[in-house]
């Protein structure tokens, strides 16, 4: 029988090497830990990295200061965000509530009895809880408009100091246990 090549990679276990007692597979075995490099060594050249944001990061790898400042401008700006959710929702809300008191009011006003004093005076004073909404309403818009630009900054801001930046996560590991 002719063989494709000169040797076949599994031409050791047919060799008079081969280990079959348990002495020289002990040997063996010591001998080729000896030479495997553990996991520690491995890894102590490259540092891990990540990165903010969902690009792959670029440029140096941040200090572990600068990764301190980034992680707390990211919980600012979450913090931030959230509120501004809150807001938003409560001034939704609101609007809502105003839109319903306005369709009520005008169903109400087509049977309004106008010669009876009392009829005219509890749509009057629907009409003023209406108009207490509206201007509670106006009156959070500029406020809520305010935090929406104050959270467009602090985005801006994590964006140019820190979006797509590289760090060790090392680094981050010691930041999170408080060193």
């Amino acid at each position: 029988m002719m063989r494709a090549f000169p040797f076949s990679p599994f031409s050791f276990l047919d060799s008079p090497m081969t280990i079959r007692s348990p002495s020289r597979f002990a040997a063996a075995l010591l001998c080729a830990s000896m030479f495997a490099i553990p996991p520690s060594v491995q890894g102590a050249d490259k540092p891990r990295e990540a990165s903010f944001g969902k690009g792959k990061g670029s440029g140096p790898l941040l200090a572990r200061a600068q990764l301190r400042e980034c992680f707390s401008q990211q919980d600012r700006v979450r913090a931030l965000s959230d509120e501004t959710v809150k807001e938003q929702a409560a001034l939704s809300a609101s609007k809502g509530e105003i839109d319903r008191l306005s369709t009520e009011l005008q169903a109400q006003v087509v049977t309004l009895d106008r010669t009876n004093a009392e009829a005219v005076a509890a749509y009057n004073a629907q009409v003023q809880v209406r108009e207490k909404a509206i201007d509670d309403y106006q009156n959070g818009v500029p406020a809520f408009n305010e935090k929406v630009e104050t959270l467009k900054s602090e985005r801006a801001a994590f964006a140019k100091a820190c979006e797509n930046r590289r760090y060790d996560e090392n680094d981050e590991i010691a930041i999170r246990r408080g060193k």
